[in-house]
């Protein structure tokens, strides 16, 4: 018998993210994206593949972020799901005080293998 190990769900996906950020854990972290997935930076940049997108997720870490899912709405069609999400990040400001900010992303998930993976993530688009 084989043993699943990932996210089950979609929603279970976007909070592992999270949480793999804010312990600081970056393979963790890249390991909740498909290996073909797509990022875009704050800048609208659309970074594509893991491996490409795990820097974006390591300045994440090194800021010290802390990404805590507050709401979480999915729809979800067979093996993909989209999600709207609202995140409070707390990061290390330019003075050494924290900064906050609330994002509201934007996510399609795609179940691969029995495990859901973020195939594209838009945290930092503004609606």
């Amino acid at each position: 018998m084989a043993v699943i190990t990932g996210a089950r769900t979609p929603r279970e996906s976007t909070r592992a993210l999270a949480a793999s950020i804010s312990r600081g854990d970056l393979d963790s972290a890249a390991r909740c994206f498909a290996k073909d997935a797509c990022l875009l930076t704050p800048d609208a940049t659309a970074v594509r593949g893991r491996e490409e997108i795990k820097p974006i997720l390591h300045q994440l870490i090194v800021t010290g972020s802390q990404i805590e899912v507050q709401d979480s709405s999915i729809v979800l069609a067979g093996e993909v799901a989209l999600g709207s999400e609202r995140w409070i990040v707390t990061s290390a400001g330019s003075e050494g005080s924290p900064f906050t900010r609330t994002l509201t992303p934007t996510v399609v998930l795609r179940q691969i293998e029995e495990v859901w993976k973020l195939a594209v993530a838009m945290p930092w688009v503004r609606r």
